[in-house]
């Protein structure tokens, strides 16, 4: 559209164009027209779906992105033989008005550049986490985004891919991809089905990518996750679990793995999610696919150039490798036993070995959360839920869990302080007894690290930890070596340090034994 087309002065006007949408960078505003498609799985060929599509997308997009950035629909019109932006004249299609984003603030730009750390993706877990426990959910969205629809949805995920055998994806490939879905779903229905009974479908984005994020210190909270689905409830209905791995898959696909892990660690902390990591392997394989496919099909867009189509067919490739990379399964089961003192920084190293491991996640805090809410936190170092019994009730839970999961022949990584070697002991017997390899990983941290810690994660949303500076000097103090674990099958670990390296330490390890 030219510059007289806006209700607003425009200096330069740059357009990005997409499968399914022009969107009109237009000054301190944008303007997302879409494209009267009808490829099956959307439907935006007639005026009346665009309006609909239009008004959903700006009223969704509200719960990630709260401030104003979305501002509403606008009406294009067309007088006397041209276009504009509202006005007069007879009404031929309708646009997304919103806000401009800063660019150079945009997750995927501050991948390039480093700038990436650990609160930013601290932030991203929490808002997720927030709009997660927020969303709609009910009958309906079960029935849309439940274990049914989910293989429902896979197989015509899969049915659309063989058209692209020979173009963007290999024939072998392809294949490895279908048995792995068709074995983890077989094998994983009753946890599938079990998801949908406890309430993890939800209204949720559906299309959270690195570049749909937003760090903007101008905006409450200083993020907007924005640019969710809006076309089909089908793909928005989801297990939420589903909808995060989305974004663990762009990080991975960014070449950042260790930030993926980290996003699932603090958004499963968050939620309280133990069982994310076992389905990680087929959700991000799922969304990895998708990616794929949509890559796929700019290259029979009539609207796109060579050179465009040429890219788009590195990223389709890129990514069906990556989908082929899910498949592969992490050896033997194993029992790993992540302690030490509150603040010591076990928990996010646990979150983020758990989905390095596709494990299931079992902590004290989130048991403790689960099972007294938020009743006395604040109590005094052995009273209350600090009590031997309240601890010891706890410590049962999660030893009860472990076995079942075991039993299972699920990996399992426990997240909890153990201490006591009296805590311990039942653990290290419990992998012996169900032949799983057992790794006791002792974290350690700095006091001057720990306090600074604890200053700076209250509040947070995405940690379930109740640790204090008066319980960490307590538990430290109580700290019973470890001895009855021979050097095999223990290591030390210095949380200070990066946590790729940490992971890689404790991966070594696992691999030497």
């Amino acid at each position: 559209m030219q510059k007289r087309a806006y209700p607003h002065a425009v200096s330069n006007i740059e357009l990005i164009q997409t499968h399914i949408s022009y969107v009109f960078l237009a000054g301190d505003q944008v303007y997302k027209l879409k494209k009267p498609v009808d490829l099956g799985f959307l439907d935006f060929s007639t005026l009346e779906k665009r309006r609909e599509a239009c008004e959903a997308e700006s009223r969704l997009n509200q719960r990630g992105c709260p401030g104003g950035v979305y501002v509403g629909v606008e009406q294009l019109k067309q007088h006397h033989g041209a276009f504009r932006i509202g006005g007069e004249g007879e009404t031929v299609d309708y646009l997304v008005h919103m806000k401009r984003l800063p660019r150079e603030r945009m997750m995927d730009r501050m991948l390039e550049r480093g700038e990436v750390d650990f609160e930013m993706i601290a932030r991203v877990a929490a808002r997720l986490a927030e709009l997660h426990r927020s969303a709609e959910r009910g009958e309906k969205i079960a029935e849309l985004g439940g274990f049914g629809q989910q293989v429902r949805n896979w197989r015509e995920n899969l049915m659309q891919l063989h058209p692209l055998v020979g173009r963007t994806l290999g024939g072998a490939r392809l294949e490895r991809i279908e048995r792995f879905v068709d074995g983890f779903m077989h094998a994983e229905a009753d946890l599938l089905r079990r998801r949908e009974k406890d309430g993890w479908i939800r209204d949720c984005h559906g299309d959270l990518r690195s570049d749909a994020v937003c760090f903007d210190p101008s905006l409450p909270g200083g993020i907007c996750l924005f640019d969710c689905i809006e076309f089909n409830d089908a793909f928005r209905y989801s297990d939420t679990g589903l909808d995060a791995a989305f974004l663990a898959m762009d990080l991975d696909y960014r070449g950042h793995p260790d930030l993926s892990n980290l996003f699932i660690s603090l958004y499963a902390h968050a939620v309280g999610d133990k069982e994310l990591a076992v389905l990680l392997p087929l959700f991000k394989c799922h969304r990895a696919t998708i990616r794929g496919k949509v890559e796929s099909f700019q290259l029979v867009d009539p609207a796109i150039g060579a050179r465009q189509k040429a890219a788009a067919r590195r990223r389709a490739r890129k990514y069906f490798a990556l989908a082929d990379s899910y498949t592969r399964g992490h050896g033997r089961q194993a029992l790993i036993l992540v302690t030490g003192p509150s603040g010591s920084g076990k928990s996010v190293l646990a979150g983020v070995l758990a989905a390095h491991l596709s494990a299931v996640l079992l902590s004290t805090d989130i048991i403790r959360r689960e099972h007294f809410q938020d009743r006395g936190r604040d109590a005094p170092i052995d009273a209350g839920i600090y009590s031997p019994e309240a601890r010891a009730s706890v410590y049962d839970e999660l030893y009860r869990e472990a076995e079942e999961m075991l039993a299972q022949g699920r990996s399992v990584v426990l997240d909890g302080t153990y201490i006591e070697r009296n805590q311990r002991l039942p653990v290290e017997r419990l992998a012996g007894q169900l032949r799983a390899r057992l790794l006791l990983v002792e974290c350690s941290a700095p006091d001057e690290v720990v306090r600074d810690r604890q200053r700076r994660r209250e509040g947070e949303a995405w940690t379930a930890s109740e640790g204090r500076w008066d319980v960490y000097l307590a538990q430290k103090a109580r700290i019973e070596p470890v001895t009855e674990v021979p050097d095999s099958r223990r290591i030390t670990i210095d949380t200070t340090l990066p946590i790729a390296e940490q992971i890689e330490a404790i991966r070594a390890k696992l691999k030497g034994r």
